[in-house]
């Protein structure tokens, strides 16, 4: 439950794969067992979430999430079993920087480190691909103003097509990314 407190939400697939649940039935088992403290709804499989009740239960301070984000934060999600659940993942952390005594900052939506690197998350999924590129200049500028640490823009978006406007982007502003897709994770969690 407190992993569920800490990420808002996960998939059946992502549980199962943090707690090492060997199968789907051992899984929905585990799930059915805790479902006094659970809500779920059903987008591509279904996603769980703290009820009222769970929360209380584990004294969490946090309200319910926005459904409506649910997609959204399943993915942050996905990047975050990737790079094998990170200790110091923050999400939706505010970054503050001046260049030339101008005031700029940007809210990624998860940030950690990864063998001395800061790794900065972006999850698009329905955004403009103009924002995109307004993002992408922005981290620019952030990187420059981190000097000499070194950065990495992980950037997760829904398909390939995405995934090339925003590589081309990446190297126009010169910015360390890894760029995936909806596609590199599909058997990932089986």
């Amino acid at each position: 439950m407190y992993a569920l407190d800490k990420l808002e939400c996960m998939s059946r697939s992502q549980l199962q794969a943090m707690f090492q649940l060997k199968s789907v039935r051992n899984a929905n088992r585990v799930l059915y067992n805790m479902s006094p403290f659970l809500n779920h709804k059903r987008l591509h499989e279904n996603v769980y979430y703290l009820s009222k009740k769970g929360r209380q239960h584990i004294g969490s301070e946090k309200t319910k999430p926005h459904l409506t984000q649910l997609e959204h934060k399943v993915r942050r999600n996905d990047i975050y079993l990737y790079y094998g659940c990170p200790k110091d993942w923050k999400v939706e952390r505010p970054n503050e920087w001046r260049i030339q005594g101008e005031r700029y900052k940007l809210i990624c939506d998860a940030r950690f480190s990864l063998h001395g690197m800061i790794c900065f998350v972006e999850v698009d999924l329905q955004q403009k691909m103009l924002e995109n590129k307004k993002k992408i200049k922005l981290y620019r500028s952030l990187f420059q103003a981190l000097g000499e640490k070194q950065t990495l823009l992980i950037f997760y978006t829904a398909n390939q097509v995405r995934k090339e406007k925003i590589l081309t982007w990446c190297k126009e502003y010169k910015v360390n990314a890894e760029i995936l897709t909806i596609e590199d994770f599909e058997n990932y969690f089986l």
